[in-house]
């Protein structure tokens, strides 16, 4: 952007008063060796100790751009050392020495309120910030119906019976009416949902929703082969999934499928693709 460099140009400055400062030095001693007097003395003197100050300061600090591994001067602290935690910080307060402490257990937000946007007004709690309810919010039915899996405890599947669905497990088996209500009806449901489809998970499974890989691939990622080949969402194996667990997936990803909870924010939308992924597999004669 500019033609001259400023550190360049401001050790130069440096280095012409240093230069008149021991110009003024010598002739300051010429002067007084020839033993002159009077007011010329004087502006000798002051100006000698002016530059001299000047000379002693760039001698304790340093040039324009000179690097050292000592610790900085800070003659105005500001707001440099506060007392609080920094990021990965030391706390001698608590046994473990973490001072980045998870909330208590079976604790919750107070309110929610967005106190900077509001300015500390606001007409009532929100619910989407309490996340009180973890059927819409996590797709979560029963969080203690956990089964042992190979010594492990996961989540317990739902229970069928004559092919039906006769009870839920540790997800929901059915999109929450919650988000029906929210939608304003399945109809715009499926539209909300084939929009976000189409912007967040086409590009890895293809508008169809059957990924793959290669020439075979609906996606622009498996065509290119830009990651793992992404998974066919019209297999059985994605059919007999509950509605909850596919909400989860998309909330926080599951094996080499990233989780997109950060980028689509809004509950409502997540189960918007849940069920127009339903509707996918109805649409190709696959649906549950």
């Amino acid at each position: 952007m500019y033609s001259l460099d400023a550190t360049l140009f401001m050790n130069a400055v440096v280095l012409a008063v240093l230069g008149a400062a021991a110009l003024v030095l010598l002739v300051t001693l010429f002067a007084a060796w020839r033993g002159k007097r009077g007011r010329v003395m004087s502006y000798l003197y002051m100006f000698t100790a002016l530059l001299g100050t000047f000379a002693v300061a760039v001698a304790a600090l340093g040039f324009r751009g000179q690097k050292s591994d000592a610790r900085p001067w800070h003659f105005f602290l500001d707001m440099k050392y506060q007392a609080k935690y920094t990021a990965q910080g030391q706390s001698k307060y608590f046994a473990d020495g973490r001072s980045s402490r998870l909330p208590p257990a079976d604790t919750v937000p107070f309110d929610g309120t967005d106190y900077t946007a509001d300015a500390g007004a606001h007409s009532a709690p929100n619910p989407d910030f309490l996340k009180a309810d973890k059927r819409y919010y996590f797709g979560i039915a029963d969080a203690s119906a956990k089964e042992n899996v190979n010594g492990a405890d996961v989540p317990a599947k739902p229970k069928w019976e004559g092919g039906k669905l006769v009870g839920e497990g540790y997800w929901v088996n059915h999109v929450p009416p919650a988000a029906v209500e929210r939608a304003g009806g399945w109809e715009p449901l499926f539209k909300r949902g084939q929009v976000q489809f189409n912007r967040h998970c086409a590009v890895c499974h293809g508008t169809s929703g059957r990924g793959g890989t290669g020439e075979v691939a609906y996606g622009i990622v498996g065509a290119y082969g830009l990651s793992a080949p992404p998974k066919n969402v019209l297999d059985i194996t994605i059919q007999t999934q509950p509605d909850g667990m596919l909400f989860d997936t998309v909330s926080n990803g599951r094996g080499t499928m990233p989780g997109y909870g950060h980028q689509i924010r809004d509950a409502l939308d997540r189960w918007a693709i849940v069920a127009y992924v339903r509707e996918l597999q109805f649409a190709y004669g696959s649906g549950k």
